[in-house]
Parts: C-alpha cells; structure tokens; sequence
C-alpha cells in the first residue's frame, strides 16, 4: 500500500453501485466514505480491494432504502 494513488480509492455511492456494510454488522457505509481501493490487473477490469472493516452488502438498496426511511426521526406518517 506505499504506492497507493488517491485516484485508487473507491468511495460508497448507495444509489450508484454495490452497497456496502461494516464487517462489524453496525450497517450500512454511508455515501462518500473510502470502502477500498483498486488496482491494476491482467483481469478485464481492475481489482478492488475492501478494506478490512468493509464487506459487500447482503442486501439490495431497496432494502436500505427502506430500512433508512423507518428509521428517519424527522419523517412524519400521516
């Protein structure tokens, strides 16, 4: 990791790619927080590398989404 470049880091983007949870099953990686980093391979796309602390999401956005809004304190049900 000495050479790692800024332009490597991959960030959690909810609404954009694969969701992302703590290993520590405290939930889901909010947007904008570094989940790993990529790097070059022979393979058709580059690698990416979790961080330790960060797995791949067992569940779907919808399922996030939900679980997000139930647990919004400022929404109001009508």
């Amino acid at each position: 990791m000495t050479n790692l470049k800024s332009d490597q880091i991959i960030y959690s983007e909810h609404g954009e790619d694969e969701c992302f949870e703590y290993s520590n099953d405290s939930g889901r990686v909010p947007d904008g927080i570094a989940v790993g980093y990529s790097i070059d391979s022979s393979a058709p796309n580059d690698i990416l590398i979790l961080f330790d602390d960060i797995k791949y999401s067992e569940y779907d956005h919808k399922y996030w989404d939900n679980l997000e809004l139930e647990k919004d304190s400022n929404r109001l049900i009508i």
